[in-house]
């Protein structure tokens, strides 16, 4: 019998299937890698081939020259050989140049082991449902080849190979999703890297264009389901982090001190939610306003804002609850009061002027809203994506000037005028709206409903949400702008409905899509720690009990694994017609007294007949070489063999 040690990886078609499969590994991470890598391990897998084509073995001292060559190039690249980019780069070189020095069964199935680990790293950078359905081929793959390498015909029984490899998947998956849902899952980002990648969407900074340049982005920045009723489309203000420094022309977020709990006012719950957030590489979330009773794994900020310890760089769920609260009798402290009424000494001096002049005609803080909102209904104000570029006293120039902008600007000069009345005001950033998908039942955001408003403090009342945006009159709002400025508050009763279309079948066929998305992030990529411990306390398992919940696991894996080698033990016996005959056979020789070896294959037994019984090596010859054809020579395995080897056992 042929030992798996002496298969040799030059038979035809093991090389080029090799190759194929490395290939199929790399291909996602083509799309992820700098080009000069990418080109690279194209280059060695295709001087592999020639290689192998031209049978010519390349010398070990080239092969190292080679890997030091990589290696520098990678470490002069990035500056660094560890982190997710340079080591990801730096494991696809080598796993190529594993391939190249190959020469042995050994090499070939250490090549094909490394490719289950090579594969997962796609996932590092690409977690969508459809590359799922990729790596699962590319465990096929990596199967078949497996199979094929221990295979005496090799890559020629590739009609087979498929149905093996596919087989052996689907009887794994029970295990896999065992392990999946019990395996206890590691908190943070993988392998404990920071992930320096840019943020997208809200950053921490608004000026001129920075809101609008996210109009054209349809890209998702979260989902979210309501438990219960949900507020209207124009209440739909969601939150994400508050501006109060101004330098004249950006408007920057500041260092906010923890929310302290004996400083919060009490509170009505209005509605409760679960926010399934997009990747965006920033630690601050979203949620309606006034956030409230935050996750342990989440920071509440003293302007009601949430933030997470690390970067979300990976899909992330959190409840989010809104609350109403009362704020009778609270006052601001003397620091936040001159923090959000601080603006620079100089520049911008008609706005200021402006705003003194306006706050003193009105009776307190409210009217001098309206009076400044209704300034805007009246005027020529005009809400447009593409705004005359200001550079010097950029509100001056807005307010009293050029009159037309997005909503950054609008919200910026806001506050800048309650500010110059001695109003407390801040910039609110984060995203207004939402689009209702019935087929999963959840209001999708996208990045284009990126939105900036204000926020003023009102004695007695708090901090009051106010969109200087809703106070334009439809009649100067770019066409293209009317149906997100709808859905909007509104504050003079003035919207311009427009006339809902049916849905499209396109369009229905969008919000399936990404229903099933949604299950795929939220079920699957967003299932962690925090939803592995819930998932397992309606089982009856604490967190203090996770090492029994182990022992169980391993017993029953192991259990569960004899149990199935020993009935697929019987179960080839028994259907096996060859084996069943070729047992016959060496009974009929112990009964005539000859003694056989459990390590002893055909050829042994044969040898040891023809040396120490040669006459039963003559009569038993013939029998023991059909048996010999039918198992190793695949292609000699048909039914008229099959049965005249049954015929001549039974003349034994």
């Amino acid at each position: 019998m042929i030992q798996a040690k002496e298969l040799s990886i030059f038979r035809p078609g093991i090389i080029p299937m090799l190759i194929m499969i490395q290939l199929i590994v790399l291909f996602p991470l083509w799309f992820e890698l700098p080009i000069w890598i990418s080109g690279v391990t194209i280059a060695i897998l295709s001087l592999k081939y020639l290689s192998y084509k031209s049978d010519i073995n390349l010398p070990y001292w080239l092969i190292i020259i080679f890997v030091i060559l990589a290696f520098s190039g990678v470490f002069f690249y990035f500056k660094t050989i560890s982190g997710r980019d340079a080591g990801v780069a730096l494991i696809c070189l080598m796993y190529c140049f594993k391939l190249v020095e190959s020469k042995s069964y050994r090499d070939a199935a250490l090549v094909l082991f490394l490719s289950f680990f090579i594969m997962v790293m796609a996932f590092l950078f690409n977690q969508s449902i459809i590359m799922g359905f990729y790596l699962l081929v590319t465990v096929t793959s990596i199967l078949s080849g497996l199979i094929a390498l221990n295979s005496v015909n090799g890559f020629d029984a590739l009609k087979n190979l498929g149905r093996i490899s596919v087989n052996a998947v689907f009887q794994a998956m029970p295990i896999m999703i065992i392990l999946f849902f019990v395996f206890p899952r590691l908190p943070g980002p993988l392998w404990g890297w920071d992930d320096n990648r840019a943020g997208t969407g809200i950053s921490d900074s608004m000026s001129p264009g920075s809101v609008s340049s996210l109009i054209n982005n349809d890209e998702p920045a979260f989902r979210v389901k309501f438990n219960g009723n949900a507020p209207s489309a124009d209440q739909m203000y969601w939150r994400g982090l508050t501006m109060s420094n101004f330098d004249g022309f950006i408007w920057r977020a500041t260092n906010q001190a923890f929310q302290k709990t004996d400083n919060i006012p009490p509170s009505t719950l209005l509605y409760d939610y679960r926010i399934n957030l997009e990747p965006n590489y920033q630690k601050w979330l979203f949620g309606l306003e006034h956030l409230g009773n935050p996750d342990s794994s989440i920071i509440l900020y003293e302007d009601f804002t949430w933030a997470k310890l690390q970067k979300n760089s990976k899909p992330f769920s959190y409840k989010g609850v809104a609350v109403d609260y009362n704020y009778n009798g609270y006052k601001l402290t003397d620091y936040a009061r001159n923090n959000y009424t601080r603006l620079p000494s100089s520049g911008n001096i008609l706005t200021k002027q402006w705003a003194k002049d306006v706050y003193q005609k009105g009776s307190g803080t409210e009217e001098f809203i309206r009076r400044v909102l209704n300034h805007i209904n009246i005027q020529d104000y005009y809400y447009t994506r593409t705004p005359e570029v200001l550079l010097d006293n950029v509100v001056d120039g807005f307010w009293l000037k050029a009159r037309e902008g997005f909503c950054e600007h609008y919200a910026g000069a806001f506050v800048f005028i309650m500010r110059a009345a001695g109003v407390p005001a801040r910039v609110v950033a984060g995203y207004q709206g939402g689009e209702y998908n019935p087929y999963g039942d959840y209001y999708l955001v996208k990045q284009s409903d990126a939105h900036a408003w204000a926020e003023v403090w009102i004695d007695d009342k708090g901090w009051v949400r106010v969109d200087p945006t809703s106070a334009i009159h439809p009649s100067r709002v770019e066409t293209n702008l009317l149906e997100q400025t709808n859905r909007r508050e509104s504050w003079f009763g003035n919207k311009r409905i427009a006339f809902d279309l049916p849905e499209s079948f396109l369009t229905k066929m969008r919000m399936r899509w990404d229903a099933i998305k949604s299950f795929w992030d939220d079920t699957l990529m967003g299932y962690g720690q925090e939803q592995q411990n819930d998932w397992l306390s309606k089982l009856g398992i604490k967190s203090n009990q996770w090492r029994y919940l182990g022992y169980g696991l391993v017993a029953v894996l192991l259990f569960s694994g004899l149990i199935f080698g020993l009935w697929l033990l019987r179960h080839s016996r028994s259907k096996d017609p060859i084996e069943i005959a070729y047992l016959s056979l060496k009974s009929k020789l112990i009964k005539q007294g000859v003694e056989i070896q459990a390590n002893w294959g055909p050829q042994s037994l044969l040898k040891h007949l023809q040396q120490n019984h040669p006459e039963l090596s003559k009569k038993y010859a013939t029998a023991i070489k059909s048996y010999m054809l039918l198992r190793y020579k695949s292609e000699s395995a048909t039914d008229e063999w099959l049965k005249r080897f049954q015929r001549q056992v039974k003349k034994l």
